[in-house]
């Protein structure tokens, strides 16, 4: 079929091209991940000069033909469509890549970034393709005044390389070029070739520690080295400042000799300083060796992730997978955040009672509770190996209830919710007092109970329309839980209060059941947000037991209760708490 290019303000571009195989794999469903539209010319695209018109319209006749347009080529050849073109390219690359590069192309080979093959870099001969990754390819070159091989890096997307792009390639190449370790692949050189940055490294002709993960054929002592140097060298990194941030077994290659090197700084940072890629909450990193800070998109990341890091690779290598796996990154991220890795030892019956203590000690949710530095993992790991006693803690059963406490697995969503919780509290103590004093004075049920009841559901209403910028639905997979917790408390609340009504029973004798039902919505609280909950939980189960001795002072104690609660979880969610 035949498309034309039609913006929706009435202006035709007068390409034609034919889709009907990229229809085809929408309607098959692959590709369905990503947002579609037929050819992906951005509004910033459409204009009235006839020769930008005739340069589309040429990019698709190729397209159509089979070939695969070089944007290098057309960036060469009109320079004052820079900027449209860069637009263009990149857009195609995100949104179709690759339906639209195997549909349109038919039998033809898909669209992939140039190769430079063949080409002087420098004063290198690029020779073959080595390695390509989402960020850079690397080539086996030769550097002919020196006459000696090297790997050469140059970024993936060339002269469409967004700023940030440029900015994190460089960067690898600056964190790289200042660290000199012998299990950390050194940077020879840095320049600028057509316009596009590309750096010189030591050539390894090895496999990946990811190869090893993948065989499964290397031994726990082995496994145990590697990260033991791999170890050093991260430990070497921090002392200079250096975070890596995507620690994984594809980033750890294996020489001729057997020593691992750590390559792939494209995503460290300087963590003295602060400085940083990414301030914007942006998650970087491979997702299945990510510390849940990362996963979680916090800008606080420091060496700790690493340390985490290293604790997925030793794990991945004793038990041919990472700590957590899913069928797609979304799957995967919510297991890091929210999930516990299955004990290595339960994969592989080699793996001792104490390289699983290190292993698990590394992949702990809290920064605070792993290995303090690098060096403190690659020791324990000497020890190990040495048959000594290692410094990781057992994790015996009061460690794992500290642990579960202090646990919070939305702490970054919820926090600045303290003003809203403090005056909640205020407003559930105070209609409890109002209701005290109402009873006390011998006022009727209806008006001693309901009227104030009815003050603290318009003010709690009030408060949550205001904290949460006009809106009482949940907006996130964080709160919707929270949302049904709580609602289901207030309907089975108000079905038991609708009961004792109708019986004839007095109101009083209420409170006894409502702490009930208050202490199994903090105890789902303490599974599903903040495990300090559980505490809270506890506390309106004693409240329950007392309420039935107490008459008429349950009223109180129930509404002391939860202003107690909600301070303490106001508290825990400052603005000012620190993380």
């Amino acid at each position: 079929m035949a498309y034309a290019i039609e913006p929706s303000d009435g202006r035709t571009l007068r390409t034609q091209v034919s889709i009907d195989p990229l229809w085809q794999s929408v309607d098959n469903g692959s590709h369905a991940d990503r947002p579609f539209s037929p050819l992906h010319v951005p509004r910033t695209l459409l204009s009235d000069d006839a020769e930008f018109d005739e340069l589309l319209g040429e990019i698709f006749e190729r397209i159509e033909a089979g070939s695969a347009p070089s944007p290098e080529e057309y960036l060469q050849r009109y320079p004052q469509f820079a900027d449209e073109l860069t637009e263009f390219f990149r857009n195609q690359a995100w949104f179709a890549a690759p339906a639209l590069a195997e549909t349109l192309a038919g039998d033809s080979e898909p669209m992939v970034a140039a190769s430079f093959v063949g080409c002087e870099v420098g004063p290198y001969r690029l020779i073959e393709e080595i390695a390509r990754g989402g960020m850079g390819v690397v080539y086996r070159a030769l550097q002919t005044e020196l006459n000696r091989e090297v790997a050469v890096k140059l970024i993936s997307s060339g002269a469409m390389a967004s700023p940030e792009e440029l900015r994190r390639f460089r960067q690898e190449a600056e964190a790289a070029a200042q660290l000199h370790h012998p299990n950390i692949v050194p940077i020879y050189d840095v320049g600028s070739w057509r316009g596009q940055t590309y750096f010189s490294m030591t050539l390894i002709e090895g496999e990946s520690l990811q190869d090893w993960v993948a065989s499964r054929r290397c031994t726990i002592q082995q496994a145990v080295v590697a990260v033991r140097e791999i170890a050093r060298a991260v430990s070497y990194a921090h002392r200079r400042g250096i975070v890596h941030r995507d620690l994984k077994p594809a980033n750890i290659l294996v020489d001729g000799e057997g020593k691992p090197m750590l390559t792939d700084f494209g995503l460290a940072k300087w963590h003295r300083d602060g400085s940083a890629l990414t301030q914007t909450g942006q998650i970087l990193g491979t997702p299945n060796y990510m510390s849940p800070e990362q996963a979680s998109g916090s800008t606080k990341i420091g060496p700790s992730a690493d340390i985490y890091a290293l604790g997925a690779v030793l794990y991945s290598l004793l038990t041919g997978q990472p700590p957590h796996c899913g069928e797609s990154t979304v799957e995967i991220l919510t297991k890091v955040l929210g999930c516990e890795p299955v004990p290595p030892r339960e994969l592989n019956r080699e793996v001792s009672s104490d390289l699983q203590r290190i292993c698990m000690e590394c992949l702990n949710h809290d920064p605070k509770e792993r290995y303090a530095t690098a060096a403190e993992l690659a020791d324990d790991l000497d020890r190990y190996l040495n048959g000594d006693s290692i410094s990781a803690g057992h994790s015996g059963m009061f460690l794992e209830l500290a642990r579960t406490l202090r646990r919070d697995q939305h702490y970054e969503h919820f926090r600045n919710w303290g003003k809203a919780l403090v005056l909640m509290g205020l407003s559930i103590f105070l209609a409890h007092v109002a209701i005290f004093v109402l009873v006390r004075r011998g006022h009727s049920d209806w008006a001693a109970y309901w009227t104030p009841r009815c003050y603290m559901a318009v003010a709690l209403t009030a408060v949550i329309y205001y904290y949460r910028s006009g809106t009482l639905r949940a907006r996130s997979v964080a709160e919707r839980p929270i949302w049904s917790i709580w609602m289901g408390y207030l309907v089975a609340l108000g079905t038991m209060n609708a009961i004792l009504t109708l019986r004839g029973t007095s109101q009083v004798e209420v409170f006894p059941f409502a702490s009930t039902l208050a202490a199994f919505g903090f105890v789902a609280l303490g599974g599903h947000v903040w495990g300090g909950s559980y505490l809270l939980g506890g506390l309106f189960v004693v409240n329950a037991l007392v309420s039935v001795f107490i008459g008429q002072w349950a009223i109180l104690s129930f509404g002391a209760c939860w202003q107690l609660a909600l301070a303490v979880l106001a508290y825990r969610y400052r603005k000012d708490a620190p993380s």
